[in-house]
């Protein structure tokens, strides 16, 4: 890990850029989890749907990042609790990664009137 310091979105308060390397480890065990476990003939929540392109997006460096959180998939199914737990948890982790939202506050520094804060990514 390297501790480093962020520009946060005055408007949501998230990290104005993401770990890139934690994104793509994260949506790479997210993909394998899905391939493994979820059938794509038998996917009524549409897991493979939406989980597979944004994934392979990610990967392939073709997404915009960050991601709103409010733009990512299967809301409803994560807030009813009808995905799997496991799927759940690495869905979560990459929800979070990918919307650049703070997993810790580890100190905020303005400078020169612009908020920015320490953030530990992967090397």
């Amino acid at each position: 890990m390297k501790r480093r310091l962020v520009r946060v979105c005055p408007l949501t308060g998230d990290y104005a850029e993401v770990d890139g390397v934690r994104l793509k480890r994260e949506a790479q065990e997210l993909l394998n989890y899905v391939r493994q476990h979820i059938d794509a003939n038998n996917d009524d929540l549409e897991i493979w749907k939406w989980i597979g392109p944004i994934c392979d997006a990610v990967l392939n460096d073709s997404i915009a990042v960050p991601v709103k959180f409010s733009e990512l998939p299967l809301q409803y199914a994560s807030r009813e609790g009808l995905l799997p737990k496991k799927f759940c948890e690495l869905y979560s982790a990459f929800s979070l990664t990918i919307s650049g939202t703070a997993r810790e506050i580890l100190g905020n520094v303005d400078v020169d009137g612009v908020l920015y804060t320490y953030a530990d990514f992967e090397a």
